[in-house]
C-alpha cells in the first residue's frame, strides 16, 4: 500500500516524513515492535536468513564464528532505524557479521523465543542432554 501526504509547508512535511520513520522503525527490542515482511517475520531476520541462505551455507562454522563489533552495531542501527531500507550484499557485507546480527536479534528479544520454562522440551526435541 501506499499512501500520500502533503503538509501545507515543506516543514510540516518534513516533520510528517520524520515522525512516520520513528514510528514505523522497530526500534524496540519486543517482538511487537518490529517491521514486518508480507509474511509477518521481522524484517531483520528475514533479509539476515535470505542473506545467510545465499552465501554462506558453504562457510564451515559460520554461527560459531565472530564478525566484528564495530560492522555489527553499525549494522544493527541500521535495521532498528529503518529495516526495509537495509540492503545486505556480499560485496558489503561479511557472513559472520550478518549472522552475529541474527543471533544478537534473538538474543536481545524481550519476550525470548526459546523460554526457560520450554527449555527442557526444546532439549529434549534436540535430542541432547
Amino acid at each position: 500500500r501506499t499512501f500520500y501526504l502533503q503538509g501545507l509547508s515543506r516543514a510540516d512535511s518534513a516533520a510528517w516524513y520524520s515522525d512516520i520513520q520513528a514510528s514505523a522503525g522497530g526500534r524496540g527490542n519486543a517482538l511487537r515492535d518490529q517491521q514486518l515482511s508480507r509474511a509477518d517475520i521481522p524484517i531483520i531476520v528475514d533479509s539476515c536468513i535470505a542473506f545467510i541462505t545465499q552465501y554462506g551455507l558453504r562457510h564451515e562454522g559460520i554461527y560459531r564464528k565472530n564478525g566484528a563489533k564495530s560492522r555489527i552495531k553499525v549494522l544493527m542501527e541500521e535495521f532498528r532505524r529503518d529495516a526495509r531500507n537495509v540492503k545486505l550484499r556480499i560485496s558489503d557485507n561479511f557472513i559472520e557479521d550478518v549472522t552475529d546480527v541474527l543471533k544478537r536479534f534473538f538474543r536481545e528479544l524481550e519476550d525470548p523465543i526459546f523460554t526457560l520454562e520450554l527449555h527442557p522440551q526444546w532439549k529434549e526435541a534436540a535430542g541432547t542432554s
